[in-house]
C-alpha cells in the first residue's frame, strides 16, 4: 500500500517540481541571472565609441551654458563616429548615430557644412538627424520614437538628445519627473543597444553642474561639461563609472564661411570646434574674482546689447573683415557698465565711487592683457 501511495504521489509530486522547474526558467528569461563565477573567466575589454570619452551601450551628459559649445561636441562627435574618423587623436568605432534635435534644424545644416570643411568629407549617410522634438517623458511618445528610428535606423550605436529641456515635457527641477525619463530611457532606448548622450543646460547659480535635480547626474555613467570663456571651449570630464576620466581639452571657436549664400548674397557663416591641446592655465588666471567678474559682464551686455560695429571701428580694426570679425559684436560701454556695477561688491562711505574705481581697474587689466578693446564710446572682447 506504501508503494502504491509512494507511486501516486510521486507523479504529481514530479510533475509539480517540473512546473516549477518550467515556471522559473520562463522567469529567468524576462529577468535573468548569471553566476558571479562567469564574469571572471575572460578580461574585460571596454568597447569604446569615442576613445576615454563615450563607451559603448551607456548613459552620458553633457552640460553648459547656452552657446557654450556643447552641441557642438555632440555633432563632432556623431560626424567623426559615422564616417570613421578619429576624434582628435581619439579612436572611433563606425556605426549609425540618431541626433533627436530639439531646435535649430537650419543652424544643424550650417554646422555640418562647418564640419565638412573642417574634415574635408562629406557628411556621412549614417547620421540621422529628426526634424523635431520628442517627448521623452511620456511612455507611449518615446516608445513612438524608437518605433521610428529601428524602422530608418535599425542599429543605432549612439542616440544623442540635444537638449534634455526641449525633449522632456515636465519638470526638470523634479526627482520624480527625472526618474520617469531616465526610465524611459532604460526601458525604451536603451534596447535599442545604443549608448545616449543628453545634452542639457548647466544651473542657473552653481554652473560646475548640470541643471534640475541631481538625481539625473547619479544615473549617468559619464558626465562632461562644456566651459566656454570668449572664444575658447574647455571640455571637462566631471563622471567616468567605470574608466579613468579624461584630462580637460582646450578648443577654440573657428568661425568659417560657407559656400552657401544669404538673403544679401554674402557668404553665410558658421563655426567648429578647433583642438588646441590639454587645457592649461594663461593669462586669464591672473584676473581676480572681481575682474573675472566684470569681464563676465561685459560677454553678458555683448550677448543682449551687442550691434554691428561701426564703419569707423571696422576701417581702424581691418580684423572686422575676418571670418571670425565677421561675428563679433560691439557694445556700448554704459551697457557694460549697467551689467558690471550691479555685481562689483564695494565697502566704505561712496561705495558707487568706489564701483567707478574699480570698474576703471579692471577696465586698464583687461586692454593691458589684451583681453577686450575700447574704441570711443564701444567696447568689444579680442580675437
Amino acid at each position: 500500500m506504501s508503494d502504491k501511495l509512494s507511486k501516486s504521489l510521486s507523479k504529481p509530486a514530479l510533475q509539480q517540481k517540473q512546473g516549477v522547474v518550467k515556471a522559473e526558467n520562463k522567469d529567468q528569461q524576462s529577468f535573468p541571472l548569471v553566476s558571479a563565477s562567469t564574469m571572471t573567466n575572460q578580461p574585460v575589454q571596454i568597447e569604446w565609441l569615442v576613445e576615454n570619452i563615450l563607451e559603448q551601450g551607456s548613459l552620458n551628459l553633457l552640460f553648459g551654458e547656452p552657446a557654450s559649445g556643447k552641441s557642438l561636441f555632440a555633432l563632432d562627435w556623431a560626424f567623426c563616429i559615422t564616417a570613421k574618423l578619429d576624434w582628435h587623436n581619439c579612436r572611433t568605432k563606425e556605426c549609425d548615430v540618431v541626433i533627436i534635435a530639439g531646435e535649430g534644424f537650419s543652424g544643424m545644416q550650417r554646422r555640418l557644412k562647418a564640419l565638412e570643411s573642417k574634415y574635408k568629407i562629406k557628411t556621412p549617410s549614417k547620421l540621422y538627424i529628426s526634424k523635431q522634438p520628442a517627448q521623452l517623458l511620456d511612455k507611449n511618445n518615446t516608445q513612438l520614437v524608437v518605433n521610428s528610428i529601428k524602422a530608418i535606423c535599425p542599429n543605432p550605436g549612439l542616440v544623442i538628445i540635444d537638449t534634455l529641456h526641449r525633449n522632456m515635457d515636465g519638470d526638470e527641477n523634479s526627482s520624480q519627473d527625472i526618474g520617469a525619463f531616465i526610465s524611459n530611457l532604460d526601458m525604451y532606448m536603451k534596447p535599442l543597444g545604443a549608448a545616449i548622450l543628453v545634452v542639457h543646460h548647466s544651473g542657473h547659480a552653481n554652473k560646475d553642474r548640470s541643471r534640475g535635480s541631481s538625481s539625473i547626474r547619479a544615473a549617468m555613467d559619464g558626465e562632461f561639461s562644456a566651459k566656454k570663456t570668449h572664444n575658447s571651449v574647455t571640455l571637462t570630464c566631471h563622471k567616468a563609472k567605470d574608466f579613468e576620466a579624461l584630462n580637460p581639452l582646450q578648443f577654440e571657436l573657428k568661425p568659417i564661411e560657407l559656400e552657401w549664400p544669404d538673403s544679401d548674397g554674402e557668404p553665410m557663416t558658421s563655426v567648429y570646434l578647433e583642438y588646441k591641446g590639454g587645457a592649461t592655465s594663461n593669462k586669464k588666471s591672473k584676473l581676480s574674482a572681481k575682474d573675472e567678474t566684470i569681464l563676465t559682464a561685459l560677454d553678458a551686455a555683448i550677448a543682449e546689447h551687442g550691434v554691428e560695429p561701426t564703419v569707423e571701428i571696422k576701417t581702424e580694426y581691418k580684423n572686422f573683415d575676418s571670418p571670425a570679425g565677421k561675428m563679433q559684436k560691439v557694445v556700448n560701454i554704459d551697457h557694460w557698465k549697467e551689467k558690471a556695477y550691479p555685481l562689483i561688491k564695494v565697502t566704505g562711505a561712496d561705495p558707487e565711487n568706489a564701483k567707478r574705481v574699480a570698474f576703471k581697474r579692471c577696465r586698464d587689466k583687461l586692454i593691458n592683457q589684451s583681453l577686450m578693446v575700447e574704441y570711443g564710446s564701444y567696447v568689444w572682447l579680442a580675437f
